[in-house]
């Protein structure tokens, strides 16, 4: 168990952790003065089970750098991804060094240290290993006084030049019925599916959509992917390119909806991250059910070989990856608020 800190607010308390930097149990008060807590925690962290690094602390959210991870040729992803796998680095983008190559990167498998906690906010800090581009990064939480919402944001510095692919990683609790938690995402570009063959996936892998209520299927029919969760156990990846003010989420069976809003012209996508107890392997088990609506430079979770390339999103103009420079940090967040639906 890593060290953690909390805050309390007018509105809420929230918990980060050593562990990832991660965000765990948060409890908002709403107008009506009803409590809810949002996010989603990994059935093995209660049941105090140990598995790898970049899974441990996998909470109500921690920041990703670099995101996802290093596919290979033998992942067997859809063209022209998995050539994309097996390509060099962009010239653009430092060499890849071992601590890129962990699962959501260097952060999600270290502990932070407290920088400096005050009566309304948190800082956490890591320093990354000496030989990686990437330095060190910090992380703030911030509730609002007086508001049912909490600011999160990262400063980055880099040692040299280098591009990856970055995000956060919000993942949210999926306590309802079928259908009971509806995702409305602001207006996109185009939407993608995975292109890696998931078994207990329920989208046709590399295709393109415009709606989230026309997915294209495996089985060459459409469906809704608005309304979570699926009544049937399946595990889906979706990338909402090009995406404008953010994401409204509405949880019918706890009566909120939660407005998740960042800058999307640094993080232009958003990744959404469907598990719906479709993973039978461990440590997952057929267990893990929520869905991660994560604001992303990235390239699904592809790795930074793939995001700094010259991939299918990234030449429809929509930035895959994040530039850092040398002595000049690099800000991003999001925010997150929510508001009671009681009828």
């Amino acid at each position: 168990m890593t060290q953690s800190w909390s805050l309390e607010w007018s509105h809420g308390r929230v918990t980060v952790h050593a562990g990832a930097g991660a965000i765990g149990r948060t409890r908002f008060r709403l107008e009506d003065e009803r409590w809810v807590e949002p996010f989603h925690e990994a059935p093995w962290i209660s049941a105090g089970e140990t598995v790898e690094p970049g899974l441990q602390n996998l909470r109500g959210d921690w920041p990703c750098l670099p995101f996802g991870r290093a596919y290979a040729v033998t992942d067997g992803l859809q063209e022209p991804w998995n050539t994309l796998s097996s390509g060099p680095m962009s010239p653009a983008a430092d060499p890849l060094v071992e601590s890129d190559r962990l699962l959501h990167g260097y952060g999600a498998a270290a502990n932070w240290t407290l920088v400096s906690q005050t009566k309304d906010r948190l800082i956490l800090g890591l320093d990354y290993p000496s030989d990686s581009p990437i330095e060190r990064i910090t992380r703030t939480v911030q509730p609002l006084d007086g508001q049912a919402t909490l600011d999160v944001s990262v400063e980055i510095w880099a040692r040299r030049p280098c591009l990856r692919p970055f995000g956060f990683h919000p993942n949210f609790a999926l306590h309802g019925a079928p259908g009971s938690f509806r995702i409305e995402p602001g207006p996109f570009k185009f939407g993608l599916t995975h292109p890696g063959s998931d078994p207990a996936g329920r989208a046709r892998p590399n295709s393109l959509f415009r709606a989230l209520a026309d997915v294209p299927l495996k089985s060459g029919s459409s469906e809704c992917f608005e309304a979570l969760p699926f009544a049937d156990d399946s595990e889906d990846i979706l990338q909402l390119c090009g995406i404008e003010g953010g994401v409204r989420m509405v949880d019918l069976h706890d009566q909120v909806a939660w407005h998740l809003n960042w800058n999307t012209e640094r993080l232009p996508s958003c990744l959404l991250w469907m598990s719906n107890r479709g993973r039978r392997f461990p440590p997952w088990n057929g267990r893990n059910l929520c869905v991660g609506v994560e604001p992303v430079a990235s390239a699904f979770d592809l790795g930074s070989v793939i995001a700094s390339a010259d991939n299918p999103i990234a030449r429809a103009g929509v930035a895959t990856a994040i530039t850092l420079e040398p002595d000049i940090p690099l800000a991003l967040g999001y925010r997150l608020r929510g508001q009671s639906v009681l009828g």
